[in-house]
Formats: C-alpha cells, sequence, structure tokens
C-alpha cells in the first residue's frame, strides 16, 4: 500500500481542481508532499490560565464565556471592529478584532470560547488585541486549540484553519501508510526515531524535545538519500568511458597560457594539474572548484575551455545572472581571443535575429565557448558537441538545471566553481559524487581589505570618506538590505538610500541597481559605474556574485547583522581586486556590547574558509518556536550548518548500505522513494 501515498492530492474528499491548483502553489501535487509540508513556525499555547492569572503582554489561553458583543465602523479609517466583553470565574476581559466581519453572528452572547493572545493591561481592565481564537462545542475542542500549535505556510484563497484541518485529515488517514527504509541497525544506532513517529512530531509536537528528536530524525533522512544519490551518481561515472579526452598539449592551450597578463600562482597550477588528470582518459570529470573571491578561479575555467576546443569540443560556462554572465563572456573574449577560440553569449531578452544566429552558431560548432544564464537550457538551444560544462557560483543552481545542462552533451566533463567558501568536511560529504580542488591564495599584487564597524553617528564621517575615496580615483558599493521600504520595520530600503546619497553627495554621480530592474537597466547603471559616470552605487546583494570593477575600493554594508557571514565575505570581495586598497564599511544602527558575534569575526577575519568554519560554528541547533521551519536549499528540514554531525553520519551509513544492502536498490518501493526525494532541487545556499 505504500504506493498510496503518491496518489494526487485531489483523491482527497474536498479538493476539486481549484483548490488543487492553489495546493499546487505550496508544492503539494501528492499525498506524500503533503505529508512533507511543515510547519513555518509553531503557537505555543501549552498555558490556560484563569482571567484572575493573566500576567501583562505573557502569551496565555483563556476558556471564557461572551458576556456582550458589539459592531462598529470606525468613523475615521473605515476600519470595521468588533468589540467583545468574556468572563471566567476570576474575572473578566475585553476583546477587540479589526477587519473581521461576521464575528457577532459567530460570538453570541453566551457562546463559550477560547483566545489566546498577549493581553495587554490598562485604565483598569485586561484587553486582548486580535487573538486567536476557537468556539467550543465540546470539550475536544479545547485539545485542538490547546497545546504547540502548526502554523503552516499558505497563500491567497486557502485559509490558515482551513489548511490546518485538512493537514491534521492527511495525517490521520495517511500516516499508517508511510514504509521505513533506513535499517533498525541505523535507526538505534544514531538514536532516532522511526519515520511514522517523526513527521507526526513534526506536524504535532507534545514538547520541545518532541520536536527536536522528529527534526533529527527527518535531517537525518534527507541527507541519507541524498549520500544515496550521490555514491550511485559516482559510481555511474566511474563505468563510463565515453568523455573527451582532454589534455594541456594543444596550441590553444599554450596560446592561452603564454598570453595571460600575470603568472598562475601555485594553487592555479595545482589545480590545473589536478583537473586535466581528470580529463585525460576519457572518464567524465567531476569536480568542484572552491576558491575564495578574487582568487582566480575563472582562469581555470577558461583554460580548461581552450584545451577543449583542442580536443574538438565545446564548453559552456553557465552563469546565475546576466551580469555575471556578461563578465564572464567579456573575460573570455580578452582572454581566448589570442588562441583564436570563438567565443559567444547567450542570455535572456535577446532580439529574436540576434538569437537566431547564436542558436545557429552553437548548433553548428562555430561557437566553441558559450556563455550564458539559465537561456542555455531552454528549449531549441543544441550543442553540436558540448564537451565541458563549467557551472560558476554553483550553489546558485539546483541538481535539476545542472542535470538539464548536462543532457545537452554526452558524457561531458563538468566543473563547478564556488566562491562561497565551503568547510572541507562539510563539502566532501555535500559532493560525494565529485572531487573537491581548492585555490588558497590569491594573485600577487591583491590589497589586503581592511574592515572597519561604524553606527549612525559617524554617518557625517562616512559621507566626507567616500568624498575623499571618490577624488583620489575609488569607486563605492553602498550595499540596503531591501528594494522597497517596509513600514513593519526599519531597515533602509535602496530607493531611500539613493535619495538621501543624491541629495548630500549628488555631483559624484550616484546609482542604483536591483533585482527587479530589467537586464538593460542594469547593465546601463554598471556601465556608468565602470566608465567612472558615477562614482557610488547604491544595490541590494545583486552585487554579491562575481562583480569585477577594479577601481571598487569601498563597500558600505548597512544592517550587516541581517546576513550570514558566507555571505558578508562574498559582499567584501567585491572591492580590492584591483591594485587599491579596499575598506569594508559594516554600518549598523548602533555599537555597542550588543554587537553579533558573526560582525566581531568579520573584524578579525580575512580567509573565506575560516569564515566559513566560523559561520557553522555560530549557528545554534534552533528552537521550535519563532525559527522558519523550512530547510533551506531544497531541503524540507535538514540545515547544513546545524545539522553537519548529521551529514557526516549520513554518508557513512549511505556508503555501509550501499556496500552492504544492494538488495534495496532492487526494491521498486525504495527505489520510488529516492526517485521523489530527487525531483528536489537542491542547491547549497550560505545566507542567513
Amino acid at each position: 500500500m505504500t504506493g498510496d501515498i503518491y496518489r494526487p492530492v485531489t483523491n482527497i474528499k474536498g479538493i476539486g481542481p481549484g483548490r488543487a491548483r492553489l495546493l499546487e502553489k505550496l508544492g503539494i501535487f501528492t499525498i506524500n508532499d503533503a505529508l512533507w509540508f511543515f510547519p513555518r513556525k509553531y503557537v505555543d499555547r501549552r498555558e490556560i490560565r484563569k482571567i484572575s492569572e493573566l500576567r501583562e503582554n505573557e502569551s496565555s489561553v483563556v476558556i471564557a464565556r461572551i458576556i456582550s458583543v458589539s459592531s462598529k465602523r470606525s468613523f475615521r479609517s473605515g476600519t470595521y471592529i468588533c468589540l467583545c466583553e468574556a468572563k471566567d470565574g476570576t474575572g473578566t476581559v475585553s476583546i477587540v478584532w479589526f477587519n473581521r466581519k461576521g464575528l457577532d453572528n459567530i460570538l453570541k452572547q453566551g457562546t463559550p470560547i477560547a483566545i489566546s493572545g498577549h493581553p495587554s493591561f490598562g485604565n483598569g481592565k485586561i484587553e486582548f488585541s486580535n487573538p486567536d481564537f476557537e468556539v467550543l462545542k465540546n470539550s475536544s475542542d479545547v485539545d485542538k486549540f490547546t497545546g504547540i500549535v502548526p502554523v503552516y505556510p499558505s497563500t491567497s484563497g486557502l485559509s490558515a484553519r482551513w489548511l490546518q484541518t485538512l493537514m491534521s485529515r492527511i495525517l490521520e488517514e495517511n500516516i499508517p501508510l508511510v514504509s521505513e527504509y533506513i535499517p533498525d541497525s541505523i535507526i538505534e544506532k544514531r538514536g532516532l526515531l522511526g519515520i511514522r513517529e517523526a513527521i507526526i512530531g513534526m506536524h504535532r509536537p507534545d514538547s520541545e524535545e518532541h520536536w527536536q528528536a522528529s527534526r533529527k530524525r527527518l535531517a537525518y533522512e534527507e541527507f541519507y538519500f541524498l549520500q544515496i544519490s550521490l555514491i550511485l551518481r559516482r559510481e555511474r561515472l566511474k563505468k563510463s568511458n565515453e568523455a573527451a579526452k582532454i589534455k594541456p598539449t594543444g596550441s590553444s592551450f599554450l596560446k592561452f597560457i603564454e598570453s595571460l597578463p600575470f603568472e598562475l600562482t601555485d594553487s592555479q597550477k595545482a589545480v590545473f594539474t589536478q583537473v586535466f588528470k581528470d580529463t585525460k582518459d576519457g572518464h567524465p570529470m567531476s569536480r568542484l572548484l572552491q576558491g575564495d573571491v578574487g582568487s582566480g578561479k575563472t582562469v581555470i575555467a577558461l583554460g580548461l575551455a581552450a584545451a577543449g576546443a583542442d580536443a574538438g569540443i565545446q564548453t559552456a560556462v553557465m552563469a546565475p545572472t546576466e551580469i555575471l554572465a556578461e563578465q564572464l563572456y567579456s573575460q573570455a573574449q580578452k582572454l581566448l581571443h589570442h588562441a583564436g577560440i570563438t567565443s559567444v553569449l547567450l542570455k535572456g531578452g535577446q532580439g529574436r535575429p540576434e538569437r537566431i544566429h547564436l542558436i545557429r552558431s552553437i548548433k553548428t560548432g562555430q561557437a566553441q565557448v558559450v556563455v550564458g544564464t539559465h537561456a542555455m537550457i531552454q528549449e531549441g538551444v543544441e550543442f553540436d558537441n558540448l564537451g565541458i560544462v563549467i557551472i560558476d557560483e554553483q550553489q546558485r543552481f539546483g541538481v535539476m538545471q545542472r542535470g538539464e545542462m548536462l543532457s545537452r552533451g554526452k558524457n561531458p566533463h563538468l566543473l563547478m566553481m564556488s566562491a562561497t567558501p565551503i568547510p572541507r568536511t562539510v563539502a566532501v560529504c555535500l559532493f560525494g559524487d565529485m572531487d573537491v580542488s581548492f585555490i588558497t591564495e590569491k594573485p600577487e599584487g591583491r590589497k589586503k581589505i581592511e574592515t572597519r564597524l561604524i553606527d549612525l553617528t559617524k554617518i557625517r564621517d562616512l559621507m566626507q570618506f567616500i568624498i575623499n575615496e571618490s577624488a583620489a580615483g575609488g569607486r563605492v558599493y553602498w550595499i540596503c538590505p531591501r528594494v522597497e521600504d517596509d513600514m513593519a520595520d526599519q531597515l533602509v530600503s535602496v530607493g531611500k538610500r539613493y535619495a538621501f546619497l543624491k541629495k548630500h553627495l549628488g555631483p559624484l554621480g550616484i546609482g542604483y541597481i536591483h533585482g527587479q530592474m530589467s537586464g538593460n537597466d542594469k547593465n546601463s547603471e554598471l556601465g556608468k559605474f565602470r566608465d567612472g559616470t558615477t562614482k557610488v552605487l547604491v544595490g541590494t546583494t545583486v552585487l554579491e556574485v562575481g562583480l569585477d570593477v577594479p577601481e571598487a575600493s569601498v563597500v558600505v554594508i548597512e544592517s550587516p547583522e541581517r546576513y550570514g557571514l558566507s555571505q558578508l565575505h562574498q559582499l567584501r570581495g567585491r572591492i580590492g581586486r584591483g591594485f587599491r586598497r579596499g575598506v569594508c564599511v559594516l554600518f549598523v544602527n548602533k555599537t555597542g556590547d550588543d554587537v553579533a558575534e558573526r560582525l566581531k569575526v568579520m573584524l578579525k577575519v580575512s580567509d573565506g574558509f575560516k569564515i566559513a568554519e566560523a559561520d557553522f560554528l555560530l549557528r545554534g541547533p534552533g528552537k521550535i518556536l519563532g525559527l522558519k521551519q523550512h530547510g533551506a536549499a531544497g531541503f524540507k528540514v535538514a540545515d547544513i550548518f546545524r545539522d553537519s554531525e548529521l551529514l557526516k553520519y549520513a554518508k557513512e551509513d549511505a556508503e555501509w548500505l550501499i556496500s552492504h544492502s544492494t538488495f534495496l536498490l532492487n526494491d521498486p518501493e525504495f527505489m520510488k522513494k529516492l526517485y521523489v526525494f530527487q525531483k528536489n532541487d537542491f542547491k547549497v545556499s550560505f545566507d542567513a
């Protein structure tokens, strides 16, 4: 019966085509999807108090009876207001709801009710504002309303209460159909809950400890199936002998090396040796290249492409953004032109005649190196003889996107690159199907970047520093945490900061850029910044990846506590790429003893790998309340920071399983589970 959990949600009574489409927006297509659709947060309603026991602003549940109800519309704002009074045997509370039409038809005098919220005290009365509530028809309603209550992600058209009821019904009816695929010996060895109990515990935990144990089991399961997938892929690659043989001895590669305007570092030479050791014998290479920002990974990529041209094959270089693709294309033209290699750029928004010409040149093989974005995996793009796939900033791409790019060739060699450092032990586990190379030094001449921490009281000094830096030929990035203003917080938007800088530093030339702009507008703003028309560029983290303007010498990061350490390091890496020294300014509202530990790390440490290790250590195990529960990077639960030990154990156990229990790979139900798991588009994300 296990397969029944993979039936469509439309098999559930009460879910027609309309609601099914809304559920699909939440990623729920099957019963299994629903079972793994976990709450985004939990509301703690374990504390039931008498009215006389209430404490101001402490979350509480009260069981009372309505004694009066009235409604009115605010003359000034037009807001609909419902006012109630309720009492138990110890006192009376006032309750107010805003914009909840029809409540006065539900909450009649004498109606028993459970309410949950944070009471306020004033003018001799206790008041709840917009509390959650439940009309009580029998004693079981109290049990349903209280405890640790799940709150699910929702979408327009599906009420939170309806979704909660649906999930409860799906859980009760289908949890017996869930099968256990992890051997009992591993469950006992790792101290894991059974799969059914863990799924129930994520939806309906009865304590913090229950949730932690449930989360541990499900995070382990995700890592376990990831490792099995990686091991199977690695074994499949070993058996293949059909990849192109690429060696560093052809004329194009030698011309490429000779024309470089700089000397390769020892790290770059070592990586070239590792790469060509992989590619020379006809086995498809699968390698991850890790290198700190500015360490020279692009030279490795283009050198491999040059050697590929000698072997008569094409290279695809895939980048996550048009900005980075254009920059890579510019470098390809500059460094491969002398070797007689033709490069083209394929991206979204290109005119039809230009696109037709580019696609034809790719299909005929005239284009030897194709640089592009996701546009390269769109329908209609065919390669003549794709033999190398290079993916830059690989953490921005999912597994499925990578697979789609690889499918355009016949067993192409794969080189993935990232400037987001991953601790070596974790890299080995996460990329178990790949070999890993590291560039550990930067090109000669790169200046060390100084990092400073300032607050709003120093903004005048910061303005003067920017004026002086611009006068000396430098350029400034100013990073803001959001594109638009939000009344819910005090974070400064790109628009607001741009207006401020325009007012105070207008003569320098102020530009702005963010992810919602069109590609042409972004390119226009970057062009002005590169040629010095604008000296200050205000933007969001769209500036994080790969941007290379040698004159940029200062980056100001507002609200740096909002970012993970690795992301801050990426932003800091946008400067100091030429021969000017760089200054990174972490701009907080106020400084003091409460400055986050991660900012102190940024002040002391410049090595990306040490920063990645610190990021792992600083991220705690997570709490049940107030924490976003959905896992990052395509995982439903697992977090590679908080669960790095589990990741290591899952790798050990998956290797043992493959070597001792291969019968599982012949079990159709196990392989179905593996297939469903692999449909998730995993990325490796290191944001906050």
